[in-house]
């Protein structure tokens, strides 16, 4: 059932001053929620939030009202899909503000500068045997810094100057 917007003494609706962006960020935040199974289900999922508090936080006439960053990285694992994460990834790429670089010949030092510490970290971690919680955290940090470097440089090939 779709809700009929709400109107301020000017005649305007009480959602026309927020941005496009926030709207949309709004509508996949409700679309999570439908995805699990809608509001009574995500608070059987997230157990510490009431449904109409769900309902509150995805509504577009509640723009003051926002689920929190864990709530959704729970509820997207529940639905199997990253529909919110998925959003907000998509709109970075289309940002048109968003600097743009050309692919260069540093991108080719940065990305063997950490492939090689991801590569030593891993054989450091199977150098005794055993993989410990310190070889994961350790490798774990390198191959983030990997892939952040990774992505740096498929966005200068995608959308470079």
């Amino acid at each position: 059932m779709e809700s009929l917007p709400v109107f301020n003494n000017t005649g305007a609706a009480m959602t026309d001053h927020i941005a496009p962006d926030l709207k949309a960020l709004k509508s996949t935040g409700h679309a999570l929620v439908e995805a699990v199974g809608g509001c009574v289900a995500a608070k059987v999922i997230l157990g510490h939030k009431s449904p109409s508090t769900i309902s509150a936080q995805t509504s577009i006439s509640e723009p003051d009202r926002w689920m929190n960053v864990r709530d959704l990285m729970v509820l997207e694992r529940h639905a199997q899909r990253p529909i919110v994460s998925e959003w907000l990834v998509e709109r970075h790429k289309a940002d048109p503000d968003r600097v743009r670089r050309p692919l260069s010949i540093e991108d080719v030092a940065r990305l063997a500068k950490e492939s090689a510490e991801a590569k030593l970290a891993i054989l450091a971690a199977l150098a005794d045997g055993k993989v410990d919680q310190l070889d994961r955290t350790t490798v774990a940090r390198e191959m983030r810094e990997l892939i952040a470097v990774a992505s740096e440089v498929l966005d200068a090939v995608e959308f470079g100057a």
